[in-house]
């Protein structure tokens, strides 16, 4: 184990969740809070019903293992609760600039711990501003779902030290991540900057009528030889997200041809936002991607 013994997660959605529970089965303590008293509670749930489940399973853990980590796991009522006492603080808000701005400013006031961000396209050189210390600000990208994509990026705020960079470093391989540094900036770190180009022209093949959802899937399962493609994932992350995500990359790139997609600002405005509504491009939680006449193309 890494030096870091005690860690808070702000933040219960998805990925909050998801983090919170891997630190926990790694034998830290872990205190989890987000300003909303029901997505407090739907993350613990999600996190006992379905997270640590699924990580042990994955893992080979034994149910006396998985137990002990759930009970490292504690919901907190406020921000400073959680902070207290933390060696590292992992945020997983809504992947707005401002928002996270708001959140670190707070965070930095409030622990000298080292501060990380989840956020997948956000680095942290435009959050720095709001953050006293900001050597021990960084980037600390998780991938969904964590117990089929053990992985991290790692980048710096451009003034992270090289201590909070190497101790960063050792808690990802502590929690059994393959982890990896990013060199300098880069939009989009490693993996979700080629995964950015992937996602748009797929929406855009799909907004401009040259194939369905299922018909891009089917060609890149069979082409790639793998169980996950484009509309299947964006499902996985939450459409709401994803479209987050495309807008900040839009307010940074200032191109006036990157322009959200039509087909998931309405699936948004319907509500369907993929597995966490039941929704998406695909009916959860048995989606056809998963069928194995899929491939076949028949529907």
């Amino acid at each position: 184990m890494s030096q870091i013994g005690t860690v808070a997660v702000v933040g219960a959605g998805t990925m909050g969740a998801q983090i919170a529970s891997l630190v926990a089965l790694s034998g830290r303590t872990v205190k989890l809070w987000d300003g909303s008293d029901a997505a407090l509670a739907a993350g613990i749930e999600r996190a006992e019903r379905e997270i640590f489940p699924a990580l042990g399973e994955r893992r080979g853990l034994p149910v006396s293992e998985i137990a002990s980590g759930l009970g490292r796991l504690t919901a907190v009522g406020s921000m400073s609760e959680a902070v207290a006492g933390t060696d590292m603080v992992i945020e997983a808000v809504r992947e707005e600039l401002g928002v996270k701005q708001a959140v670190f400013s707070e965070l930095s006031r409030l622990t000298p711990a080292i501060l990380g961000t989840n956020s997948s396209s956000i680095p942290t050189s435009l959050i720095a501003p709001a953050v006293k210390g900001p050597e021990r600000l960084l980037n600390m990208h998780f991938f969904a779902p964590i117990w089929v994509r053990s992985m991290l990026e790692l980048m710096s705020c451009g003034q992270t030290s090289d201590d909070v960079m190497e101790t960063a470093y050792d808690f990802g391989v502590s929690l059994g991540l393959v982890t990896a540094r990013v060199n300098g900036e880069s939009k989009g770190f490693i993996i979700n900057r080629i995964w950015r180009a992937v996602k748009r022209e797929s929406l855009a093949v799909v907004d401009q009528g040259v194939a369905s959802p299922e018909d891009v899937d089917r060609l890149w399962m069979m082409f790639f030889q793998t169980q996950y493609a484009p509309f299947g994932i964006m499902d996985m992350v939450g459409l709401d997200v994803v479209s987050d995500i495309e807008t900040s990359y839009q307010f940074v790139s200032q191109d006036p041809t990157d322009t959200p997609s039509p087909t998931l600002a309405r699936m948004i405005a319907a509500g369907t936002l993929g597995e966490k509504t039941g929704s998406g491009f695909y009916e959860h939680p048995n989606p056809k991607y998963l069928d194995p006449d899929f491939l076949q193309g028949e529907e």
